[in-house]
């Protein structure tokens, strides 16, 4: 990844608390409405707190992790020392990621994506996107994001975020695929995704469950299945993508939104993938 993480990380983990601090700490977050202000500022700070004892630790084993999601402390119920001690999680996740190579064996929670490298690449977008959240929170113009953070940021979403899911997808459930978008960045390469539907009754409650999937194909599809397209700059379609295209209307420099053409389907079954959201 040809980007400065450690420079990215620090500086939009800046920008949230910037925002945050004369914020209500009540305030709703408009991107993620189930959170307050404060909720954004706890989840910035575990989050940062999880992955540098996960790094500190050279932990590879699923057992390990869940002895380091145990000991967690409990989240501090006065805003001051959560300010404090998110300082203090961003500066220990960001020595880690300084003392350690991409190429180092690290847990990651996507199988076909280990190593200290994605824990890198994940984090600069984690920061990123929780920054605009907060700035939206905080009823400031969202300030950019660098070109090529936002190209990355769209391309972590089609190679990790989304392809993630069919690791959850459960034994019992059938999948079925629905539609392809081709993705279009302005100056990058389009790109094929392939959007299914896992389906199925949960053997012990008979829960039904009917979920939205998606993840690249190598091309064009080669049966009939409904197709879209969903183009505009890297900057838009990263914000779309991560579920924020309403960062679109306050940006600062002004952006176009996504221009979404082709089957109604196809764009229907896109949008409900995009409304899973990536918190």
């Amino acid at each position: 990844m040809d980007i400065d993480a450690i420079t990215t990380i620090r500086d939009e983990a800046d920008r949230l608390v910037s925002a945050l601090t004369l914020t209500d700490p009540a305030q709703r977050v408009p991107s993620c409405p189930e959170w307050t202000a404060d909720d954004l500022l706890w989840h910035l700070t575990e989050v940062h707190e999880f992955w540098a004892q996960i790094l500190a630790a050279g932990a590879t084993a699923e057992d390990e992790v869940m002895a380091i999601e145990a000991a967690k402390a409990a989240r501090p119920t006065e805003r001051q020392a959560l300010l404090d001690r998110r300082a203090a999680a961003t500066e220990a996740l960001l020595a880690q990621l300084a003392a350690k190579s991409d190429e180092e064996p690290a847990w990651f929670w996507f199988s076909e994506q280990q190593g200290v490298g994605i824990t890198r690449r994940m984090q600069t977008h984690e920061a990123t996107v929780h920054r605009v959240d907060a700035e939206l929170t905080a009823g400031r113009p969202v300030s950019a994001i660098d070109s090529r953070v936002a190209a990355d940021g769209l391309d972590h979403v089609l190679e990790v975020m989304w392809p993630a899911a069919f690791e959850w997808i459960p034994d019992w459930a059938t999948l079925t695929p629905v539609a392809a978008v081709e993705v279009r960045p302005q100056g990058g390469s389009a790109r094929w995704l392939g959007i299914s539907r896992w389906r199925g009754a949960r053997p012990r409650d008979g829960q039904e469950f009917d979920v939205p999937v998606g993840r690249l194909l190598d091309g064009p599809p080669a049966d009939e299945l409904p197709r879209a397209g969903a183009g505009g700059s890297a900057l838009a379609l990263c914000l779309w993508a991560w579920g924020r295209e309403q960062a679109l209307e306050h940006l600062a420099d002004g952006a176009e939104s996504v221009r979404l053409q082709g089957d109604p389907e196809a764009i229907a079954a896109l949008e409900e993938l995009i409304a899973q959201g990536h918190d």
